[in-house]
Formats: C-alpha cells, sequence, structure tokens
C-alpha cells in the first residue's frame, strides 16, 4: 500500500531505506489513528477527500491516466483526469475503511453491506461447499472475505505481500478476523489446495498483471493475467464464483454473488481455463463500465505502452 503513495527507495541504502519503511508506516498510523476515532461513515468521507488531494501529487497519478487512457480513450484530458480524481478517493476511503472492517461486515441499522446473491450461488454459501470467489479491485475488496467469513464460510486468500515489512504487520492486523486466513503468493497455490481439501473456501484477486499469467483480452488490448482461479476450480472440481463489492456510499456497500462461472459439475472438465478467464475479464469490464471511479486501476495493466 505505501508504494502506491511513496516511490520506491534505492536498495543500495539500507539506512534509508528502513527509514523510508518507517516513515510510511507513521504515516499509515496515524491515518488509521485518526479514523478509528471516526464513525466509518465519517473515516470513509474524510480518506476520500484526503487521498482525492494527496493522490494526484504522486508518481503513481501517471500510471493511473496511461490505465485509463488504453480502458477509455474515448474520454478527452479533461475527463479522463476527473476519472482519476474519483479513484484516488475511493482508494483513500478504502484506506480509512481498514480500522472499520469488522464493524462495516457484521454491524449497522440499515447494514453497512446489502447482499445480493445469485440463486445459484445461495446454493453454494448455504451448503458451505468449499468454492473459489474471485474478485478484482473494486469498490471496496477487503469486504469479500469478511463478508464471506461473516457467514461462518471458512475462508483463505491468497495475496501478495506488502515489499515494506512494517505496512505488511499493520495491514494484516487489520485484516485479522475469525476464520479468515492469508496466504501468501509464494508457492501459494499448494497451500490452498491443502485449504482446499481441510474445507476452507478461497478468495482470489485477479484483475492485476501476472506477467506468468496468458494474454487475455482485456478493454480490448490483451492483458497478462491469471488463469489460476480458472484452472484451479477445474482441477478440484469445484464452483468458480465472482462477487462484486460496489459502493453505494459512505463505509456503504452491495456485495453481490454472480452466477458461478463454473459450477463443480463433471461437465466444467471439457471447459478451457483461458476461456473462463476471458469471461472474467469481460464481466470485470462490464464492472468497471458501471462504477469507473470505483476501479483501482494504481497500477501497470497491459504493456502497451500510450503516447
Amino acid at each position: 500500500m505505501g508504494r502506491l503513495l511513496f516511490r520506491k527507495l534505492s536498495p543500495r541504502s539500507r539506512w534509508l531505506q528502513t527509514v523510508g519503511q518507517y516513515g510510511e508506516g507513521a504515516f499509515l498510523y496515524l491515518f488509521w489513528l485518526i479514523s478509528r476515532q471516526l464513525s466509518p461513515e465519517h473515516a470513509s468521507a474524510c480518506g476520500h477527500r484526503l487521498i482525492r488531494w494527496l493522490g494526484p501529487k504522486t508518481h503513481k497519478h501517471r500510471q493511473i491516466n496511461r490505465n485509463l487512457q488504453l480502458a477509455f480513450p474515448e474520454l478527452d484530458d479533461g475527463q479522463r483526469e476527473s476519472l482519476a480524481l474519483d479513484i484516488w478517493g475511493n482508494f483513500g476511503a478504502v484506506m480509512a475503511e481498514y480500522p472499520h472492517l469488522r464493524t462495516i461486515t457484521a454491524g449497522g441499522s440499515p447494514p453497512f453491506v446489502d447482499r445480493v446473491i445469485d440463486r445459484s450461488a445461495c446454493k453454494i454459501l448455504e451448503s458451505r461447499q468449499p468454492a473459489i470467489y474471485v474478485t478484482a479491485h473494486i469498490g471496496n475488496w477487503e469486504l469479500v472475505g469478511s463478508t464471506i467469513t461473516h457467514l461462518g464460510i471458512p475462508f483463505s486468500v491468497l495475496y501478495s505481500p506488502q515489499p515494506n515489512p512494517v505496512l505488511e504487520r499493520m495491514i494484516q492486523q487489520q485484516r485479522n478476523l475469525p476464520g479468515y486466513h492469508f496466504i501468501s503468493k509464494t508457492n501459494g497455490i499448494r497451500q490452498l489446495v491443502r485449504h482446499m481439501r481441510a474445507g476452507h473456501s478461497i478468495g482470489m484477486l485477479s484483475d492485476q498483471r501476472v506477467d506468468s499469467g496468458k494474454p487475455v483480452p482485456f478493454f480490448g488490448h490483451n492483458a497478462w493475467t491469471t488463469t489460476s482461479p480458472a484452472s484451479l476450480a477445474l482441477k478440484l472440481n469445484c464452483p468458480l464464483i465472482p462477487v462484486q463489492i460496489e459502493r453505494t456510499g459512505n463505509a456503504r456497500f452491495r456485495a453481490i454473488f454472480h452466477r458461478p462461472l463454473i459450477n463443480g459439475s463433471e461437465t466444467d472438465r471439457e471447459k478451457n481455463p483461458v476461456e473462463i478467464t476471458a469471461e472474467l475479464n469481460h464481466l470485470f469490464e462490464h464492472w468497471i463500465r458501471q462504477q469507473p471511479g470505483q476501479w483501482a486501476c494504481i497500477k501497470r495493466r497491459w504493456n502497451t505502452v500510450t503516447p
């Protein structure tokens, strides 16, 4: 998370790197300390305003504009800049909501998270059948796991650890919820298989560039995309369910469990992982076009170079 707001420090200067890591941690600690004193709604609104102002001043702003230029070539410079500000604002709201994840998932009247569940997905959730739930960096993606564990389903998530160990410890403390396990991507697939065979469902974010993946169309451009969710679902003969988190207000969300792309039946074994991944990318496109300002496109998604 810190790398989104700060440039990577030179590895040649070990002491400077250490100071920078603790500096990032201090910034996030102060940010969360203030957010924790506020209600979830006020924390979300304040985080939105702060990072909407701060984000464009960082080195990542240019990358957001490059991604938007590829995804939405019909936009002019002014429209693209306005959308980039919305993206920073949503990211700031997500950051401010970390200290309130438990409350957002389980509390509120009306609830902070409304659930909309496809009939086929509902049967899988009610039976607690191990499944793979896949999502994208849209809305507040952290709520996928906490929403599923709140339903009493053991859940394990494959994730990329932060390069800054200080931030890594801080973020994992915020994610520490009962029945919620995190598995590092390093040799993570083997661990995921073990967790699934032990009755856990699996969560995966598959909308970012993976150089070891396959070139799959995304907004009309081939993007290196992991096929692991589809491959794993086919290998283990389990359902693959897309989950969309849509922000409806400050700390208010709609969690949409879509129709399974793989049902876990014998007939699914004939399906192609790349074709399923292309279908998933198309679904992500649809979600993003509905709410483009909620898409955290802060990292490089395509190898294509824009002018």
